[in-house]
């Protein structure tokens, strides 16, 4: 025998109301009948009537509620029997690169510019479907702190680690991360594969251009997310304690003011197939990059079987159409005129 599983359950709740329903009916007959009794005898008042005065309220009582009983249930969309279907899970492979230079401290975006890279990462981890994702590091050099992977939970305990601490030297190379991200994907891969360069765009290594040509030839697209404004701001120091004492200064003691930079991060973008996004106050640039990544093609990881239960609303929704018909018929039905 199958077991009967409810979709929607909280719908058998309604079911209370179908006794009230039946109650009602009879309740409009005890009151029809008392009016007759005081108008005379029923058989009487119905020689004259074309239908039966005294109607057939219970009757209607019982057809109305059983409509009402079977369309509750089929709200509740019972659901008996399985069947194993085929669900194809596609992808793209999505490396992260996060800068971590001492210029990502600025706070002309807020909190400041690291803190909005971790919330535009953690945005786009908790979009993913099906894509694996990696993280990667960088400041005058680059790591992978998490290879391609579907473990979105370990992805986002990354990203909530990360702190300044974390480089492993001073400068900015925009070069290093894209040149560790080819070198961790493998050629058969490059297709599905992007790159998401989180960024103030400045740039102090070695010039890129050997790298876009690569990422350009293995068609691997890279876009990119300016985190910073062009006014820019000053660059906070801090002690060990954690405690700003200050601002960085150049050699002349003059203070340094951090700009973006998106010159190249659009260059990088437009030649590789991506796409450039600035910061906004409106925090959507993570939406408009996961709606370019829609667009890309897709790899087929896997094919799982999931078990689906067969729906039965079909049964109790033609029984109550079938109590509903019967319920209009017996209230439109003419009783033949007594002879």
């Amino acid at each position: 025998m199958e077991l009967v599983q409810f979709a929607n359950p909280l719908y058998l709740y309604v079911l209370a109301l179908v006794p009230v329903v039946y109650i009602l009916f009879l309740l409009m007959h005890r009151k029809r009948m008392k009016t007759i009794e005081r108008m005379g005898r029923a058989e009487t008042l119905n020689s004259f009537a074309r239908r039966d005065l005294r109607g057939s309220i219970p009757r209607e009582g019982l057809f109305a509620s059983l409509a009402l009983l079977f369309f509750i249930i089929a709200l509740s969309k019972p659901q008996a029997g399985t069947r194993l279907e085929p669900v194809t899970i596609t992808g793209s492979d999505i490396y992260i690169a996060i800068d971590l230079s001492q210029s990502m401290r600025a706070e002309d975006v807020k909190p400041n510019r690291l803190e909005r890279a971790k919330i535009g990462a953690l945005e786009l981890i908790n979009s993913l479907q099906g894509d694996r994702a990696g993280i990667i590091f960088f400041a005058g050099d680059a790591f992978v702190q998490c290879p391609l992977t579907g473990d979105y939970n370990a992805l986002v305990s990354v990203i909530n680690s990360l702190s300044f601490e974390t480089a492993v030297s001073s400068g900015t190379s925009i070069s290093a991360p894209l040149e560790l991200a080819m070198t961790s994907l493998k050629p058969e891969d490059d297709h599905y594969a992007v790159m998401l360069l989180l960024t103030d765009g400045e740039n102090t290594g070695p010039d890129p251009e050997k790298a876009i040509k690569e990422l350009t030839k293995r068609d691997i697209k890279v876009f990119s997310i300016g985190i910073a404004t062009k006014s820019g701001a000053p660059i906070p120091v801090y002690d060990e304690n954690g405690q700003k004492t200050g601002y960085k200064k150049d050699q002349q003691a003059k203070v340094i003011i951090s700009q973006l930079d998106d010159y190249l991060l659009r260059n990088i973008a437009e030649r590789t197939g991506g796409e450039y996004f600035k910061t906004t106050d409106t925090f959507d640039e993570i939406r408009r990059f996961n709606s370019a990544l829609d667009t890309l093609k897709k790899r087929e990881y896997e094919t799982k079987r999931y078990t689906v239960y067969e729906e039965r609303f079909q049964i109790p929704l033609a029984l109550g159409i079938l109590f509903l018909l019967i319920y209009a018929s017996i209230t439109v039905r003419v009783r033949r005129t007594s002879k």
